[in-house]
């Protein structure tokens, strides 16, 4: 905005007075650097009138039959007006004088309903235009704003903005699309006069190039996720932006009782194809790339009639939350591609040198307080900040498109060419898997499969046992508990009811479980958490909570509380090495079709209900993994040894302490995550009292293996599936 003294307008109208109001309120929000100080009508009584002394501006009527002489009119029109800077007609009904053209020559503006010079000169005014524009066919009318001459209509015009001419339109409605693009036309051009951009030469009228860095004049907001619309929207209209918006936003926005101003207004054209085209028009994107820095694309926005625009607030329409339960190339979800809001991303960050692009609600205040701070504008630095951003969420987006039209990385059928992961950070970590490493949550999803209810923030390794423990008791359609210390169970139990399950898996190894994360597949009940009120542990995940619960593990500010649903089938694991990543699909088998028994003796009902409890926990136990239990639950488990035997002599150090506190188990088994390479870990576990074994075979000593046992005289089963967990 120019600096200075505001520029004094006087409007003359005999009419309703809504363009007169229209003025008004882009002076008073800052948009135009002026005041309108005076409003005069032809008529005796006018709306026009009735709106300026309603907004305080001095309203005088002066009808032509209460001077002796038109010359009389014009002196005292002339007389009435002097002390303005520039004189704005609308709806004015009289031909001005020759005095008074004299006395403002190149200070008076008109609007006229239609696209000069067209539809223009004596006779053509009101609904006339409308009838004369509809009988001659055109597909196109609209509004003029002009410089004002002796002649009607004729002088050099400063803006045009277009709407379309409807086959089955009515003068009515024609009316009513012209004059919602005269509101937005005439404070526009009335802007450009106050800010010095209007230069006249040779009949034409040129803009100069606005002086930079300008203040931001104009935002544009298109939103699917709307959450702090209404109070951005409001902040940027209490600092002298113009927001123009579309169908949804602006009906939100409207209703708050905010001055917004529809898409259609700024493009000349309404949107189609059920949405499909709304803001793919030049007029939307020639306003954005702009370049402030340059006269030659200043001169061409002027000439084209494109208005600038600083800020744009998009978010796109919720294609991964769609393609969660869409099928690939479903009409859901295609619909659900967002075409118009990344073309908007894209431009607007491409220009991040005159453009402030939003895609995040939590950045609006930030924006806000750089306005306040920078005497109205954004400083490039946040810009360039923002349209990074921008990238991020265009390129996620793209990717994840892809993925699920093309089967990646949504689906396991195939490993692509290129590997498309787009990922959401959900937050900064307090720290890395060590103090001394920073760390942050990501997503290939918008959220997280679980909601915290309580506790402090989760940590790196809060997260890594949390996931693993939930996918361990989800193995499980009976009630269960799962332990996990360091990404490995070290207690997993069954029950007839999930307090049977959790005292089971409690009572593997206790002291183990000191600091663990448990897991249950039932609701977490009051007597299990009275149970852990004076035992330490740092995360419980279950898949509800009862509220008494829940109160009272609230009382340990550090325990957290996670409230998981299922996790989806079909995923992708990856694992970074620095610059490569390893891709697999997630081990989501527990069994295959094969449950050979190559011994003599052949596992009891009571043993094959241990052998595959048993197995089930083998899965999550980091290899080397040995699992010694019951039918019911773990009673020792060997985790992370170089040597397969030496995790069986873990287990059976875990064994002693396990009986110290609880009696010989009816049926012990043993499960190994891999096969047997010797005979020694069988021997050991069998020491034990291990009476049967679980494991997948594929050794070249396999018949040596196998020998052994029957030397021994126990049963084996071979799975002929690995459970390798490094």
């Amino acid at each position: 905005m120019k600096e200075g003294k505001p520029v004094r307008i006087a409007v003359l109208a005999s009419g309703g007075g809504s363009n007169l109001q229209a003025i008004i309120d882009a002076c008073a929000s800052g948009r135009v650097n002026g005041e309108v100080s005076l409003a005069v009508s032809s008529l005796g009584k006018a709306g026009a009138l009735e709106r300026a002394a309603k907004a305080g501006i001095r309203a005088e009527a002066l009808p032509l039959k209460n001077s002796p002489s038109p010359e009389a009119h014009d002196a005292a029109l002339t007389e009435l007006c002097r002390g303005a800077d520039l004189v704005c007609l609308a709806g004015w009904m009289l031909k001005l004088g020759p005095k008074f053209l004299s006395a403002f020559k190149g200070r008076i503006l008109n609007i006229h309903p239609a696209l000069l010079p067209a539809f223009g000169g004596k006779g053509f005014y009101g609904m006339r235009v409308h009838e004369a524009v509809i009988a001659a066919g055109v597909r196109l009318s609209g509004c003029t704003v002009h410089f004002v001459t002796e002649d009607y209509d004729s002088g050099p015009i400063i803006i045009q903005r277009s709407v379309p001419v409807f086959p089955d339109d009515t003068p009515g409605a024609l009316a009513a699309r012209v004059n919602a693009a005269e509101l937005e036309a005439y404070p526009a051009a009335v802007s450009l006069f106050c800010d010095g951009l209007l230069e006249l030469k040779d009949g034409r009228v040129l803009v100069k190039q606005a002086p930079a860095p300008g203040r931001a004049r104009r935002a544009l907001i298109s939103l699917s996720d709307k959450s702090g619309a209404v109070d951005f929207a409001r902040a940027l209209t209490a600092r002298g932006v113009e927001v123009v918006s579309t169908s949804g936003t602006y009906k939100l926005l409207k209703e708050a009782g905010l001055p917004v101003r529809p898409l259609e207004s700024l493009t000349g054209f309404p949107e189609i194809l059920d949405g499909r085209v709304k803001t793919l028009q030049p007029a939307v994107h020639g306003g954005i790339l702009y370049r402030r820095d340059r006269a030659a694309h200043a001169e061409q926005l002027f000439r084209h009639g494109i208005e600038p625009i600083d800020i744009v607030a998009v978010n796109l329409y919720p294609f991964e939350k769609t393609a969660a339960k869409a099928r690939a190339w479903s009409e859901e979800l295609i619909e659900d591609i967002d075409i118009g809001g990344v073309a908007l991303l894209r431009a607007s960050a491409k220009n991040c040198a005159s453009v402030t692009v939003l895609t995040d609600p939590a950045d609006y205040p930030r924006v806000l307080d750089a306005l306040d701070a920078n005497a109205g504008r954004v400083p490039e630095a946040l810009n360039r900040e923002l349209a990074v951003k921008a990238f991020e969420v265009t390129s996620a987006y793209d990717a994840a498109i892809a993925g699920k039209l093309g089967g990646e990385p949504l689906s396991c059928e195939f490993f692509p060419s290129r590997m498309k992961a787009p990922l959401n950070k959900i937050c900064d970590l307090r720290y890395g898997e060590n103090p001394h490493q920073r760390a942050a949550l990501y997503s290939k999803n918008p959220g997280l499969p679980f909601e915290q209810l309580g506790g402090k923030e989760l940590s790196y390794n809060n997260i890594l046992d949390a996931y693993g423990t939930w996918q361990a008791v989800n193995e499980f359609d009976a009630p269960a508990c799962v332990i996990f210390k360091h990404v490995t169970p070290c207690g997993l139990g069954t029950g007839a009811n999930i307090r049977e399950a959790f005292e089971r898996a409690w009572n593997t190894d206790p002291l183990s479980a000191f600091g663990g994360i448990i897991a249950v597949n039932r609701t977490f009940d009051r007597g299990m958490a009275e149970f852990l009120a004076k035992r330490f542990v740092e995360v419980i995940c279950a898949p509800e909570f009862e509220e008494e619960a829940a109160k009272l593990l609230s009382r340990k500010p550090n325990l957290r509380l996670l409230k998981w649903e299922a996790l989806p089938k079909g995923r992708l694991m990856f694992r970074s090495l620095g610059d490569e990543v390893l891709v697999s699909e997630d081990d989501e088998k527990l069994l295959g079709d094969k449950w050979e028994v190559p011994t003599v003796k052949k596992p009891t009902k009571a043993e094959e209900e241990a052998l595959r409890l048993a197995w089930a926990a083998c899965k999550y136990v980091r290899s080397n993994a040995i699992v010694l239990s019951d039918r019911h639950q773990t009673v020792a488990i060997g985790a992370g040894q170089m040597s397969r035997v030496d995790s069986v002599f873990m287990a059976g150090r875990k064994l002693g302490l396990y009986l110290k506190d609880n009696p010989k188990p009816e049926v012990m088994v043993m499960a190994s995550d891999a096969f047997f390479p010797f005979p020694d870990a069988l021997e050991e576990g069998v020491k034990l009292g291990a009476t049967a074994v679980i494991q997948p075979g594929g050794s070249v000593k396999d018949a040596e293996v196998i020998a052994a046992a029957d030397r021994l005289g126990v049963s084996m089963v071979l799975t002929g599936m690995r459970h390798f967990r490094h």
